[in-house]
Order: structure tokens, then sequence, then C-alpha cells
């Protein structure tokens, strides 16, 4: 069976479809046969209808009435009316109300009975989860809920930080309310983008799902809108979560079927292993938030179960959480407690917190009795105390301790968590007790799964590497396989081999070291290659076949030898240790302790290199002593392992890693050789100089040469060195180089000369003569001696070639022979005495120098000419030639001796760089050659076959690159010369060819010239200082004299190495700086020392740059606060201006009023003139009651004002600027309001009040606000906040916020044919008289209810505004500020009540429709708390246009049949004598109603129209 694709997902899960009808009630209708009504209204015990089922058979397999006196015994179920077929609906989710980012689950529908393993299975291989660490399942309330920020915050960043540090999975109901939408939120906070790192899976009844049929789909891509309908029962998927098991068990909008899959699933994970390597299940931790009374039940199920699942409680999460908080702390001192007598107070509580009477209270206050009989499996936590600790740690720390697991169990939890700050508090507390190799496993376990912080933990409880390593921990380690690291592993285990190893071939240490002798190469032997090892390791595997035949072999492999096994060899225990953390028993038959290996940090941090775990190498790097070397040899194997892998086509995704990893451990070594040299420099160069016997008895200068780090050997530490080497104890600064040369001339002059002490001396390596002939270690080089001898030798050798060669040699030409020949000894020697013991790798070493080859050419030459001299010509001449070009090579070895030189050496370097350009002469050699032959074919077509012809062709076409042109050759028919065919063609192919290759190709070789100059001019220092210990370690090694005097010191050497055989000691060594143990561990602490400085040093850096941060972001506050405070300054004198300039213009107010007065009074003769001026002043001017005044300064009066002075009304508004508020601004548009007016119908004050429409509109101004507090728009309408600013009489409120609503130009056009010319005025007049009816009919409702029926909802008043600037009709009404709440909607559809007010505005509504003798029904009731607008008032008979009294959006009779059919009376419907929907529906159905009169109160709305 595939387990690759859909196939398999097909095969192996199922859904679940009724196929069963089984009325959930028989009281409601009894008809034969089947009738319409039946099959809209009965539904199954699944949920659905009759036409929702798939059904087989044409006719449905049920007959919906039973017989007389029979009674439907069968009950519904899954397993009987349901079936099982594959599933139909698997994929991916696209939420696409995430604007933020992309969120995408994967999503199947299963069927309620499926496989727990087959689910694991769907989640581990198809969706390629990564396996779980920890399971958390959150349990809590299903509806929504408010959680106090501090306690969302904690569970927040808890969950989600304890999930994603441990790889966890966290499974909820996966729905976007209650607990699973708070998860939801924290992933998006918390969480990360990596669909595989956000394992939050949602397990979902499929029959609640919204819009569920969407999701049909076999490997599909759909995307999912979850906004749901708010009056739905139905539930939408939350969008953060990145898996879903849609469980299915046949019914449709029933909760619950989903828990007992998820537990079943909970169980099958708990019983995983939680890693391949470790022992220890799955663990789980319950995450429990707010809930409902089920959550006391679930408690109960996981703490009570075996074994027992930790429980975590949020306390003040709310309901269930807190009770149990609270019962926890009460209990905290007496577990046991009188279940009989429960606690009155509490189970008030319990009934106020689930509303549940007091039989199921007791009930519950039983069950959370029971769950405190498991109290040490329940943690609390409490956000608000301060000394709480972290939330994820809470949370682990509870799991850890929960499962009542053992110490050895909860470490490697920890372990696999990588959470070792639990670990060293929580399990390796003092006085713990572990059984014998616990720790080493767990040790041997961090290795493998790259847990650093659990090795430094490890190591700082007293593990020691000596004990626990082991060859076969060692080899363990080696062969963990880890995919491409374990194959390129193998891989350079074939290229060290020279062979293709077996499928399953397990790595051994031999195999380990010939793998780092390849990456390090040049005469470097690993100690896992050498002889006694391999005789060691070749008898331990012959035991272990022994041990293994008998039984003991399990034993063997976790390094538990038996005594018998420790006496019966001794040479092998070095490879075993003890694994008690104890302290280690000493075998006095152990013989020579110096034949021992301890396996150290050294090896440990070879196996971190080498199977490419940097940050592990670098925790390893720090232990342990040598750590100078260390860095070295991870940057050279790192380098040769990118080189191998650049040569590698199938790891080029890797060598970029391994050059990066080997530049930080180059990084690391430089700069603690820097730290070092600083500290003391006569240490820093004994750590370079002391040899190591760990690594091949190398030095570390000598390991960062053959891994070419020149920054290394370029250190000024190193540099040092070289110099001390160079000049040896001569003190070069207080002596001159003429002293040193009249010296050589001179001997008596010597004594002119002056050396460095002993003590200064002291860091310089002994060389070959010292350690055998006892003498002075501080004997300076042969470099000057060798030099004059070496010019000698070439004054000789250019005598020797520059004169007739006789017969015989002359006395010149014998001196130049035994220098030759000596010096070809000297070599020799060279190669005999090299570290490396096979001659081919003696060879391969010596071969890769560039002068030994130059070298071994000069004397091939010469020994071939010298061979050749003895017989007669022509072969002497043969001789003599061979002289002649072999002092060319002798020649140039003088460059050699001025590389060493400063200033010399750096232009060496930039010329051996570029002589490297075979390229650019490849590409000019191929256009010689194509003129060339071109040429010479065309000017010789009869030409023999002679070698000749190869030197016409390259002869004068490589002199024309150097501007020789031949120009008399040009024309081959100048002279009377016979033509040959074509001939003209050359003159044009020397064109072209000169100007390729004299004007293109030789100015591309200048250009390559320069270009390396310039680079090679900053770096060409640097690689000088390199090269320069080839230079001096050249003449270091060599003896004494120089040749041909050298072959003197070739016997001495004989003689002392015959004499150091026959007193049967071993052979000296290399140049080496010998120290005692007291030396050596001085300069170990020395070197700790240094790393500790360092790693001080650099964080101190690091702090420093924090620091150097906070003071620039202080000091840009800084500056940022003085520009404010002058900025606040100029603001300042710009108001203090206004001021003035406000002042100023009131005082011409003034005096413009007073004029203004003065010409009244000199206008009028009399007095009766001056009254009617007067007024005519006070009167209102009628045409300005509909317009807005012009002027601020003018506004409308009324007749109280009229006689308040010019000059006073001028000084009060003066005065009330000075008052410190922000006045309300007069911007806007002008609007007319016209109003719903009530009056009496007649003169009786008593009889009922008519409403009728005010005949003139009253002004106001209007300004549009942009709020973000949401849209306004509706289904019908489209609406906008107003700032009133201005109002005539009071008709608004200045200073208040409106809502201003207008009908959308789609609704407009649709009603447009019904009301021409004014069909906006005619629907805003009826949406104006649905909302008075309302607000009549809810006055109505608000006397007649009991008086203990405390919320008085009520309506807002509406009023019609005519917009002025467009000529628009709208409806404006008081804004609402809160939270809006929808309670039903106008098909029906109502909410779930959870307060009083919800219960009494749905018994409102259900009281409209007895209250008018079912003609009115009040539906799409809304609003902020008591406040409530925009309902629909349903009519029956109001279904044609010309009978709409009220507005649009009245469904009619549907409407009616929606909501008798889904409100469900409560409380204050029973309270108020109101009838259950089933009665009054059937009723309905019997006897519709006919078209009559609206009911009293909305008759009396008059619709008048203006």
């Amino acid at each position: 069976m595939s387990f690759t694709g859909k196939s398999w997902i097909e095969e192996t899960l199922f859904k679940r479809e009724c196929v069963r009808f089984i009325p959930s009630s028989w009281d409601q209708h009894r008809c034969v046969p089947v009738c319409q009504i039946c099959q809209n209204l009965i539904r199954c015990y699944c949920g659905r209808l009759v036409g929702e089922h798939s059904w087989q058979e044409p006719v449905p397999p049920l007959s919906f009435y039973a017989a007389s006196g029979q009674e439907m015994e069968e009950d519904w179920s899954i397993e009987v009316h349901t079936r099982a077929s594959p599933t139909n609906a698997y994929g991916t989710i696209d939420f696409e109300d995430t604007a933020t980012r992309v969120c995408r689950a994967k999503y199947v529908r299963v069927a309620v009975d499926s496989k727990p393993e087959a689910l694991l299975q769907l989640m581990l291989r198809e969706w390629q989860m990564e396996r779980p660490k920890l399971l958390l399942t959150v349990q809590g309330g299903t509806e929504n809920f408010v959680l106090p920020p501090k306690v969302m915050q904690a569970f927040s960043k808890g969950l989600i930080t304890a999930a994603l540090s441990t790889g966890g999975w966290i499974l909820t109901d996966g729905i976007n309310t209650g607990v699973s939408k708070y998860v939801g939120e924290a992933v998006k906070v918390f969480g990360g983008h990596d669909l595989r790192k956000r394992n939050t899976v949602g397990i979902t009844p499929w029959g609640v799902i919204d819009n569920n049929m969407d999701l049909i789909g076999r490997d599909v891509f759909k995307p999912y809108q979850p906004l749901g309908n708010p009056l739905s029962k139905r539930v939408c998927l939350n969008g953060f979560h990145s898996h879903f098991l849609l469980v299915d068990d046949g019914t449709l909008g029933k909760y619950g079927c989903q828990q007992g899959l998820r537990r079943k699933l909970e169980k099958h994970i708990q019983q995983q292993k939680i890693h391949p390597r470790l022992n220890q299940r799955v663990p789980m931790v319950c995450v429990v938030v707010e809930g409902g009374p089920s959550i006391a039940f679930t408690v109960l199920d996981y703490v009570s179960s075996a074994p027992p699942v930790p429980v975590f409680v949020f306390e003040g999460s709310g309901r269930a959480a807190d009770l149990l908080s609270f019962l926890h702390k009460q209990t905290a001192n007496d577990r046991y407690f009188n279940k009989h007598s429960p606690d009155l107070n509490f189970l008030t509580r319990i009934g106020d917190e689930f509303g549940v009477e007091r039989t199921e209270a007791i009930r519950l206050y039983s069950v959370l009795q029971q769950c405190m009989e498991h109290r040490e499996s329940i943690t609390i936590f409490d956000s608000e105390s301060d000394d709480q600790m972290a939330p994820d740690a809470a949370i682990l720390s509870t799991t850890l301790k929960g499962t009542k697991a053992s110490p050895a169990e909860q470490l490697n939890m920890a372990l696999a968590w990588d959470q070792a700050d639990i670990a060293q508090k929580d399990i390796l507390v003092y006085g713990q007790h572990w059984p014998v190799g616990s720790l080493e496993k767990a040790m041997l376990d961090a290795l493998v799964l790259d847990r650093v912080s659990f090795v430094k933990m490890l190591i700082d409880n007293g593990m020691t590497m000596s004990h626990f390593l082991t060859v076969e921990r060692l080899e363990d380690l080696y062969n963990t396989p880890l995919g491409q690291t374990q194959r390129f592993l193998q891989h350079l285990v074939e290229d060290a081999k020279q062979t293709s190893l077996p499928a399953g071939y397990r790595l051994s240490l031999i195999d380990v070291g010939l793998v780092i002798e390849y990456l390090i190469g040049g005469a470097y032997r690993s100690s896992y290659t050498r002889k006694h090892f391999r005789a060691a390791y070749s008898r331990m595997q012959d035991n272990d076949r022994r041990w293994d035949s008998s039984g003991s072999f399990s034993k063997q492999r976790l390094g538990l030898k038996s005594n018998s096994r420790r006496n019966g060899s001794r040479q092998d225990l070095q490879f075993f240790r003890t694994a008690q953390p104890y302290k280690r028993k000493v075998d006095s038959s152990l013989g020579d302790a110096s034949l021992q290996v301890l396996f150290n940090f050294n090896d440990l941090f070879v196996w971190a290199v080498l199977q490419q775990r940097q940050q592990m190498a670098l925790f390893l790097w720090q232990h342990g002593e040598e750590a100078l070397a260390r860095a070295i040899v991870g940057c050279k194997l790192y380098r040769s392992m990118a080189f191998e892998a650049r040569l590698s086509s199938m790891y080029d995704n890797i060598a970029e890693k391994f050059k990066a990893d080997s530049l930080e451990f180059g990084k690391l070594a430089v700069d603690v050789l820097d730290c070092a040299f600083r500290q003391n420099g006569q240490m820093a160069m004994k750590l370079l100089t002391s040899e190591m016997e760990a690594w091949s008895h190398f030095t570390c200068l000598q390991l960062a040469v053959s891994s070419c780090h020149r920054p290394f050997v370029s250190h000024s530490c190193t540099q040092t060195l070289l110099t001390d080497l160079w000049t040896g104890p001569l003190n070069m600064r207080k002596n001159s180089f003429m002293k040193i040369i009249l010296s050589l001339l001179l001997p008596p002059a010597i004594l002119l000369l002056e050396f460095k002490s002993e003590a200064e001396m002291c860091h310089v390596p002994q060389t070959h003569e010292a350690m055998l002939f006892g003498l002075d270690s501080v004997k300076s080089t042969p470099a000057p001696q060798a030099t004059m001898s070496y010019l000698c030798f070439l004054m000789l050798f250019s005598f020797v070639v520059l004169v007739k060669m006789e017969n015989r040699p002359s006395i010149q030409e014998w001196l130049v022979i035994f220098y030759i020949v000596s010096t070809a000894v000297e070599k020799t020697r060279e190669v005999l005495m090299s570290e490396p013991r096979k001659l081919r790798q003696k060879l391969k070493i010596w071969f890769s120098e560039y002068w030994n080859i130059s070298d071994f050419v000069a004397i091939l030459l010469f020994l071939v000419g010298f061979a050749l001299r003895w017989h007669s010509d022509p072969y002497r001449t043969a001789g003599r030639i061979a002289y002649c070009l072999d002092i060319i090579f002798w020649f140039i070895r003088v460059l050699d001796l001025l590389a060493v030189n400063q200033h010399a050496g750096p232009y060496l370097t930039i010329i051996t760089k570029m002589v490297n350009m075979f390229f650019i002469v490849v590409m000019m050699a191929i256009v010689l050659l194509s003129f060339g032959v071109s040429r010479k074919a065309i000017l010789s077509p009869d030409e023999e076959p002679s070698w000749s012809l190869a030197r016409d062709i390259v002869f004068q076409p490589y002199w024309m690159i150097f501007g020789e042109v031949y120009a008399g050759e040009i024309d081959p028919c100048a002279g009377g010369n016979s033509c040959p065919p074509a001939s003209f063609l050359t003159s044009f192919l020397q064109a072209v060819y000169m100007f390729v290759q004299y004007i293109i190709m030789v100015n591309v070789l200048i250009a390559f010239f320069n270009n390396i100059y310039f680079d090679m001019a900053s770096t060409s220092n640097k690689l000088w200082k390199y090269n320069r210990y080839r230079y001096i370690m050249t003449y270091q090694e060599r003896p004494w004299l120089p040749p041909p005097l050298i072959l003197l010191s070739h016997m001495a050497l004989a003689l002392r190495c015959i004499y150091w055989k026959l007193l049967g000691n071993t052979e000296p060594g290399e140049r080496e700086l010998h120290l005692g143990h007291e030396d050596r561990k001085k300069l170990h602490e020395f070197e700790k020392k240094c790393v500790e400085v360092y790693f001080h040093e650099k964080n101190r850096d690091v702090q420093s740059n924090q620091i150097k941060k906070i003071r620039a972001i202080a000091e840009r506050a800084e500056e940022m606060s003085v520009m404010v405070g002058e900025i606040s300054e100029k603001v300042n004198c710009i108001q203090h201006s206004l001021s003035e300039l406000d002042c100023q213009m009131g005082q011409l107010q003034d005096l413009s009023a007073l004029a203004v007065d003065t010409l009244t009074l000199l206008t009028a003769s009399d007095s009766l003139q001056k009254e009617e001026a007067r007024l005519a002043q006070c009167r209102i001017n009628p045409t300005l009651q509909h317009v807005l005044p012009h002027s601020w300064t003018l506004p409308h009066r009324s007749n109280t004002d009229c006689d308040v002075p010019t000059t006073e009304r001028n000084n009060l508004m003066r005065l009330a600027q000075t008052i410190p508020f922000t006045p309300v601004s007069i911007f806007g548009e002008e609007v007319s309001i016209y109003t719903l007016e009530e009056a009496p119908c007649d003169a009786d004050a008593d009889s009922p009040s008519a409403s009728f429409w005010s005949s003139k509109g009253l002004s106001a101004i209007l300004q549009p606000l942009s709020s973000e507090e949401g849209s306004l728009d509706g289904g019908l309408r489209q609406g906008c906040r107003m700032l009133c600013t201005w109002a005539e009489q009071d008709v608004l409120k200045p200073g208040l916020i409106y809502v201003a609503k207008a009908f959308k130009s789609e609704v407009v056009h649709v009603w447009q044919k019904h009301f021409p010319g004014s069909t906006a005025l005619q629907l805003c007049l009826r949406e104006i008289q649905q909302q008075r009816a309302a607000q009549k009919m809810m006055q109505v409702f608000n006397q007649i209810k009991p008086h203990d029926m405390h919320p008085t909802p009520r309506f807002l008043d509406v009023s019609l505004v005519l917009w002025h600037s467009n000529g628009q009709w709208l409806t404006i009404e008081r804004n609402m500020t809160g939270d809006f709440r929808k309670y039903n909607n106008n098909t029906g559809e109502e909410i779930t009540p959870c307060s009083s007010l919800e219960d009494m505005l749905l018994a409102f509504s259900h009281w409209t429709y007895e209250h008018s003798c079912k003609e009115l029904l009040v539906l799409d009731i809304q609003g902020v708390g008591e406040e409530l607008t925009d309902p629909t008032v349903i009519m029956a008979d109001d279904q044609r246009w010309r009978d709409l009294l009220f507005g649009p959006d009245n469904l009619g009779v549907a409407a009616i049949n929606g909501f008798l059919q889904k409100h469900t009376c409560n409380l204050c419907c029973h309270r108020l004598g109101l009838k259950g929907q089933t009665y009054f529906f059937m009723k309905y159905l019997r006897t519709r109603p006919t078209s009559s009169e609206i009911s009293s109160e909305a008759g009396r709305i008059s619709r008048k129209e203006e």
C-alpha cells in the first residue's frame, strides 16, 4: 500500500453519512404519506431534513407515522444508522481574512471511529509533521469569553513558547470561539510562519462547521472565509491552526463527537517514543482555561488515568478553572474532606458560575472533590503572583513532575526538549540518586542529539571525558545516522582508503584516523593509525568476539568491563573507562602507564568537526587543553572538507558552510594568539613551538603552516619567533649587518658581537645537532655561511661553463662537483629524515615544494652532463650544453635567498602570482598556431615533411608579438620572386593576427598583470610573512656546515645515530621545544587563562557596544527634547502674538459696533423712528429659517438675546476664547431636518395621539467624520458618522455625533419603478415610520411587563434629512458607542441568549407577534445595551409595493415562518404568558392570516408625503 498519494487517504480514512431517517420528535406532525411540510419541518436525530439525506433507495426507508398504539422504540445510533464511505474532503485550506500573513492548513474529514494509528500515520507521513516531543492538549470554554490581560499574556506566551522550544503539538477544538480562538491568537502573536513548526492541530466536529460543504474535494486547495453568521449556531475554523481533523459522526449541528476520538489519539501519541534513541514515551499535559461543567469531568479523566496526565490550570481565566484553583488552594493542607456535607457557599458559587440547579451543583462538587484526590497532578498558575516562574517553564516543570517518571526518564524528556535549565533546576538536584551508567548514557544521547547546553550542564556537574569516552562510544558517535553528513563522511573514508565501502559498513576509529590524515595531509599521523593503537584495537576486537559468544556482549557495548577481563589484557585497559560517576579505581596490574591512551576533549572535538556540528565544536573547543591547536585543526579540517565538497558536485550546497566554519575557527586561533601575545610574549611563542603528543607531535606553528593559515603565520608573535630563529642568539637590535659581514670575513671580529641570554632564547626549539651532540640549543642559523658558500659556488660554476672544457675536470670543476654532490646527499637526507614512514609519502611531501623540484631537476641535469663530459665529442659537447642549461636553475635559486628579505620578499610573491597565467598563454598560443599554420601552408605549398616545419610555424609569428613584423617579407612577390597561389592572403592574415595578438591579447595580459599587482599589493606583505616560515625553516633544518663541508656533518650524524642505536634509545625527533611536566602544566594554565580573557574581552566588547548604542539613543532623545522645547517656545510666541492680534481685532469690532449704533441713532429723526429701528433689529426674518447665516458673528437669535449690546457681546466672545477648551468647528454642510411630531387627534388631552411630519425643516450644519471604529454599511443602506457643529432651535445638539444613513444606489434603482421621482424619499419615510412603530410597541411593552424585569430597552428617535448640496434624502439618528450586538435578523434566526437583556429582547419579538394578533412581528433587533435601532417590522400582507407601509426589508410570511420555527421561548416568554413556538407554528399553518388592518400603534402613523 502506498503511503504517499491521495489513494492512501481514501483507502484508509472514511466519512460517516446517515442512511436511515429517525425523527427527533413525533409530536409535531402525523401524516400519511410524507407531505411537503414534513420534509421541510421534521428533522432526523442526525439533525438533517429528509431532503438532506442521501438515499440509495428511491423511497426513504421510513414511515413517518407510527401505527395506533405503537411507539417508536428504535433509537438512532452511529453504528446502525450511518454508513462509512471513503472520505471526500481533504487538502489545504487557505484562510482569506488573515491579511497580515499567509495562513494555510492541512485538513481531512475522518470518521468518528477512525483508528488513531491511521491518524498518527497521516500526520507524520502525509502531512510531514515533526515527531512530537510533548503533547499539549488545551481544554476550556467553547463559547466566547474575556480573559484578563495578564492571564491572556501568560497563556499565549507560555503555551506557544513551551510548544516551540520543545517541538510539541497543541491539540484544540480548532473553532474560532472560546479557548481555541485564544490559542489561534497566541499562534498569531508568538508563533512562527513555518507550517511544520506551527504544529497546532484542531480536532473539530464536521457537522458544526459553517459552510463545511465548501471543503468537499479530494486533495484540493480551498479558500475559506472564517467570518460566520453571528446568529448561526454553527462555528468557523480558526485560521491560525496548522492542521485540522474534521470528525464526522453523521450528525449535523451537534457537538461532542470529537472528544472520544481526541482522547484515543492522545493516548496513542503517549505510547510513541519521544525520540528513536530514547526509551521515554511522549509526555502529555492538559492546559485548562475557563470552561464549563464538562471540564470537571475531563480533568477527572486525565488525572485518574494510568499513568496520570498532569493538568495545568490558569487561575483567573474564569468558571471551571477558577473553581479548580479555589478548591486546590483550600485543600492544600487537608486533602481529605467530607464529601457528604459540601460547603453551601461553594455550591452557590458553582451554581452561579455554571447556571445550574442545586442537584447538578452537588454532582459537580463531587466531581471536583474526586479531582482533588489527585491534586499532586494538578498545578495552578497564578499570573498575578510576583514569585511565579515563567509560564512556559511552569508548564514544562508540571509535565516533568506530573508524569511520576524516574529522574533518568525526566532527564530524557528534558534532553529531548533541549531544556537544560529545567533539568538543572528540577532534575540534577543535590542528593539525587542516579543508577550506574545513567549519566553516561545521558551524555551520549546529548552528544548524538547535538544538545550543547546539556553537554555543558553534565560537564559542569562532574562528568569527565576520560571516564566517559571509550572506543565503543566514540565509534557509536561516528556511526550515528545523520543523512547527508554521514554519507559525506563515508565518502571521505572511501577517498582515504581508495576503496568502496559496502552497504551498512560500520566506521572504525582506524577509518576515522585515515580520514583525519587525509584531510590534514602532509606528515600528520593520527593517533588512531599508529602501530600500538592498531595492535590493541585488534586484540580488543578479538576479545569482543569471544565475549559475544559467551553472552557478555551487552556489557562490553556499554563500556562496563569485568575484573577478569581487566586482569587478562593489560594493554587493552587504555580503551575502557568505568561508567560510574565516582572515583575511578586504579588497577595495580596496569604496568607501564605510558602505554595508555586517554580519550579527551580533542577526540570529541574532532568528532564534532567531522560530523559538521559547529556549535558543539565551538563549545568543546573551550574545554580541555591545547585550545590553540584545536582551533587550527578545526580550521584545517573544515577547509579540506570544503575542498572535497567542491570537487564532488553532490555537496556543493555545504561547501560554503564549511568555508565559513573554517574562517570562524581561523579567527579564533588568531584572536587567542593575539590575546596570549599581549599577555606574555615568551609564553605565547612557547605555545607556538611546544610539541603536542596528541597532534602527531606537531607544534601549533607546524599545524598552521600545513593548514595554510596565512593570518596566523603572519601574526606578530609568529614573525617575532621566526626572526629569533633566523638571527639565532645574535642581538640584531644592537649590531648592524656590516658587523656580521665583517665577522664572516675576519673571525676575530666575532668578539664585537653581542648575544642574547639563555632566558631570552628559552622559547626557541632545539635543532638536530643540539639534541644529538648535547650542544647549546640557541645556535644561530647557517644562513650567512650557506649564502657565502652558495655565491662562491655560482662564481666557480660560471667560470667552468665560460671557459673551454678540457678532457679532464679542472680543480674548479671538481669543487663544483663536490658542492652539487653534497647538496644531493643533503636533499636525500631531508627526504629520508622526514616524518612520514613510507617512502612514497616522504617523496610526495618533498616534491610538493617548488624549490625542491627545481633542485631535483638541476642536480639531475648536472649529473647527466657530468656523465656525458667523460666521453668524446659529440657527447662532451652535449655534457657542456647540459652544464650551460643547468646553471640557469642554480642562478634562479638565488631568488629564494632574497625571499626572506622584508623588501624584496613581497615583490617575489607578486611575480610568482603573475607567472600563473596558464589560460591566457593557451589562448595566445591558439591564436599564434592558427596564423602560423595557415601562413606556412600558403607560402610553402610544396614543402616536404621535416622537423623544421614546426619551427617555421611558430618562429616568425612568435617574434611578431614583440613588434618584429618582418617588413621585407610581407609581400612574398617582391623582388621578382615567384608568387605562390593566394599569397596575397598572407598580408591580410598578418594584419588580423597582429591586431588580435598584439593589440588585444597583449593588452589583456598587461591588464591581468596590472590587476594582480593591485590585488596583491595589499596582501603581498602577509603572503611574504607566510612564505617566510618556509624560507627560515629550510635553513633551520640543515646542518650547520655549508656544502661541500656538509658531508662532515652527515658523517657526524651517522656516528651519533649508531651510538643511540647501540644504547637502545630511540632516535631523537624533529626540531621541537622540550618542556618538563611543570613547565607544560604552566603553559596549559596560561593558555586556559588566555581563552578566558578572550571571552571576557569579547563579552565586554558586546556590552560596550550595547552601552554605546544606549548612549547614542539617549543623546538623540536629548537633542529631540531640546528641539521640542524650541518648537514649544515658538508656539507660545505665536500664541502670544495671536492673542495680541485678537485683542486688537476686538477693539476694532467694538469701534465698528459703536459706529453702527451711532449711525442708527442719527438716521432716526424722532423717537418713533428709533423704536421702529429697534423692533426691526429684533424681528426674526422668516427667510433665514432654512438658510444658514453667512457669518458666525450674526447667528440666528431668538427674542431673548436682542437686547445684548454689541460691545458686551464682543467682550464675552473674547473672554470665551481665553478659556482652555477645544471649540466646535463651524465647518460643514448645510442640511434641513424634518421630524415626526405627535399631537392629540381631538381636543381631549387623553385621546390617542397621531403622528405627522413637520411642515418646515430646521437648519443645521453637519460635518462628516472619518472614524476607525468600523464600517456602518448594511445590506440596504450605507452610513456615515456626522458631527453637528450648529443647529437651529436645538433640533440637533451641537457637538454631538450622529449617524446619517442613505439607501444604496442599487436599492434605489430597484424601487425606482415603484416610486418614480422620489424613490429615496419614499424609502426613507417608510424606514422612519417602521422604527417609530417599533418604538411605540416597545413603549407599550415596557408598561405591561412585570416590574422586576429591570432592563428597559428603547428605540432611538429618527429624523429625515435633506442634504442641500446634492438634494439627497437621508435618515439621521444619534450615534451609539459601545459593543454593538445583533440579537436576531429579519429571517427569524436568533442568538443563544446569555443575559436577561437578551432574553427580554427575544421575548419582545414574540410579544409583538401575539400583541398585534399575529399581524405584526418586530425582528432584526440590534443596538448597544438598552438602546436599539434599525428594526424590521414584518407584515404578512405587506408584500405588494402599493401596500408597502414599512421598509423594503420586509420578508413577509417567510420571515414569520422562520421565526416561529427557530424561536425558543425563554423565561421572559413564560412570565409574559406567551405560548411555545410549536403551538403557534402549527396553529399558523392551519389558519393562515388574511389581509387586515395594521395594529393600533402602527395605524396612527400618517403616510403624509412632501
